[in-house]
């Protein structure tokens, strides 16, 4: 082979690689429908300026419901990003602060501990497809896919587990680590303009639903004191977190959002919290009569449904977490720097997403 042949073959290779990775890009997780907000949010995590952001939240769905990112920003120039997933598995946690660590130099990580319940480690494709499918190809990826399989067999040969063979059949390892196979059939089904298109943060995660705007009674928590027994997978995984933490010298605190919390859920989280206390780990309770208070979180008119607040609550808990994020944590503020005017933007473009929206929600009654 010559060498001008080689250099032909070279770019050619190229050219395949970047035609191949365009098209694992477009025929991955839907960017519309249910799963919208979650390509969205990945989409915009891979466009932020890098080593900008202080915090990051990850956790469930909670996260992005409660927290304001613009507003954060605005009273005291902190950077912290909402980076959770739907029903997020506890078990990708590590994964996933690998993945923000590429790019953003963060030094403290809020955790929600929802998911640390047993029926909510149950594993289940869409919760891992969330993440695994936003996420770029890497060595990490690999990892991270990995670790969802070998849990899922690991969880469905516990004595105590129901369907099993359910569990194990959704197991379509394949596709899971390329996600192609699954969704390629979309081009004669339905594609959208953002599986085309790159998105930026107009508002740093802020949860854009129309859901934001609307209110339900919810029956308040009726708060316990119950702590059940966690088995050694649950202790491991809280393990796991708190020693990736160590590992990599960051500060961790890990939280129990504040919403409606059924009698049932409380006694696992409740045992979470003196576990992880326990081990010497920040732990913040928000579930509990007293924080509700300090809050002011009204349970008949800052959520949207039983465990989700809407945005007015979500104003409520941001002025609430964000101040004491700045007297224990002290991040610089970064207002009027340079680099940082996106964060400005942010800030305007939620003061108009907020009035305009409830502005809505009230003439449509």
């Amino acid at each position: 082979m010559t060498k001008k042949q080689g250099l032909r073959a070279a770019l050619f290779l190229l050219v395949l690689c970047m035609a191949l990775g365009a098209l694992i890009r477009v025929f991955g997780l839907p960017a519309g429908g249910e799963t919208y907000s979650t390509r969205r949010r990945f989409q915009e995590f891979y466009s932020e300026t890098r080593n900008t952001w202080d915090c990051v939240l990850i956790g469930t769905s909670c996260i992005d419901r409660e927290w304001v990112a613009p507003l954060a920003w605005k009273e005291y120039g902190m950077t912290a990003y909402a980076m959770n997933t739907d029903a997020q598995p506890l078990y990708l946690t590590t994964f996933l602060l690998d993945e923000i660590r590429k790019t953003q130099d963060v030094r403290l990580v809020v955790v929600d501990m929802r998911g640390i319940r047993m029926e909510s480690l149950r594993p289940a494709e869409a919760r891992v497809r969330r993440i695994t499918d936003s996420t770029k190809m890497s060595a990490n990826r690999t990892r991270m896919v990995e670790r969802a399989i070998g849990f899922t067999k690991e969880y469905a040969a516990r004595d105590d587990v129901r369907n099993p063979q359910k569990l194990l059949a959704q197991l379509d390892e394949p596709s899971l680590y390329f996600p192609f196979l699954k969704y390629h059939s979309r081009w004669k089904d339905k594609l959208y303009a953002d599986d085309f298109l790159k998105s930026a943060s107009d508002m740093k995660g802020v949860y854009d639903n129309k859901a934001a705007f609307r209110t339900e009674k919810v029956k308040p928590t009726e708060v316990v004191d119950e702590v059940a027994k966690l088995n050694e997978m649950q202790t491991g995984i809280l393990d796991e977190i708190v020693q990736y933490g160590e590992d990599a010298g960051l500060e961790m605190l890990f939280i129990s959002s504040p919403s409606r919390l059924g009698k049932k859920e409380q006694p696992e989280i409740n045992a979470a919290i003196r576990y992880l206390e326990e081990k010497g780990a920040k732990v913040i309770n928000y579930n509990t009569q007293e924080k509700y208070e300090e809050i002011g979180l009204d349970f008949s008119s800052d959520l949207y449904n039983d465990h989700h607040m809407n945005s007015r609550g979500a104003v409520k808990f941001t002025e609430y977490f964000a101040r004491y994020l700045h007297e224990h944590y002290q991040f610089d503020d970064k207002r009027g720097r340079e680099g940082y005017r996106d964060w400005d933007q942010a800030y305007g473009n939620y003061v108009k997403f907020y009035e305009e929206g409830w502005k809505e929600a009230e003439a449509s009654k």
